[in-house]
């Protein structure tokens, strides 16, 4: 875990740097390290992270999408400023950190948090970020409401233009990031326990998560292009810049993940996890299963 925390903590940084090479990179350095502690169980009062999907990778891969989507923003004339930036990275950073479990609470992997994972995080935010200046602090909670997805974000009363970009930012690379990620699918298998964990999704079995992922991601469409405000199109300057070619990675695939979802609806049920094998997903999910 502390390797992979390090090297999304040094492309974060290369990429803040070409955004704004006089940024005081203090919040940010400390932020990697406080979360890295927490996730490793070597921050008082918490226990190690222990959700199955909502893991390490999971938010570091939130972390840099929003980073990578902030400098699409900055390279289309939409800078974030210095504590825009550093919400951004942040927010990230914090989105999930409500599955931790605090000492004391011993049941469960944390997934019992589901539903107010988001809350648990933005009072871990004030706990441990207290010494920040308030508007920075107000600013931030909000970044991390803006991953509830369940919120309305007209809920949200942010306190300024650039404050409500920084959480469209990250609320967008949240659900972007995951549902780019080559492995989603397989993903999902390990995200079943933690809906029935949390009592929540009504997923009878595996073939039920899969039949309702493509219904999920028209809902999430419709949030990214509205409530969201549409940003996503912007990683694509991230990618010009870093590759030359002008193409939103993410988007292609997610395109090839949901095209690849269609070929395993095809399928009979008990032939579908045929189709799953990378990275040894659907052998641990099975195991889980059995368990």
């Amino acid at each position: 875990m502390k390797d992979s925390f390090a090297e999304t903590h040094r492309q974060v940084r290369a990429i803040v740097a070409d955004m704004a090479p006089a940024h005081d990179m203090r919040r940010i350095d400390g932020a990697f390290e406080l979360v890295s502690l927490a996730y490793a169980g070597r921050l008082e009062g918490y226990h190690e992270l222990q959700t199955l999907y909502h893991n390490d990778e999971h938010t570091l891969e939130v972390v840099l999408c929003a980073t990578r989507l902030a400098h699409g923003l900055h390279l289309s004339g939409r800078p974030l400023g210095d504590d825009g930036i550093d919400m951004v990275v942040l927010g990230g950073l914090f989105h999930d950190i409500g599955y931790l479990k605090r000492i004391g609470e011993e049941e469960g992997t944390g997934a019992q948090f589901t539903a107010t994972h988001v809350q648990r995080g933005t009072e871990f935010a004030r706990r441990h970020l207290a010494d920040e200046p308030a508007p920075f602090l107000d600013g931030l909670v909000n970044v991390i409401l803006v991953t509830d997805h369940r919120l309305p974000v007209g809920r949200i009363v942010f306190n300024s233009e650039l404050e409500e970009l920084a959480g469209m930012t990250t609320g967008t690379a949240d659900l972007v990031s995951q549902m780019g990620n080559r492995l989603y699918l397989e993903r999902l298998l390990l995200l079943f326990f933690e809906f029935r964990e949390a009592g929540l999704g009504g997923f009878v079995d595996f073939d039920d998560l899969l039949e309702k992922t493509a219904a999920f991601y028209k809902m999430t469409r419709e949030r990214l292009d509205g409530e969201l405000q549409g940003l996503s199109p912007y990683l694509a300057k991230h990618f010009e810049h870093a590759e030359g070619v002008a193409v939103n990675r993410y988007q292609e695939s997610i395109d090839k993940n949901l095209a690849y979802l269609e070929r395993i609806l095809r399928e009979a049920h008990g032939h579908r996890l045929d189709m799953l094998k990378r990275a040894g997903l659907v052998e641990r999910a099975l195991a889980q299963l059995n368990a």
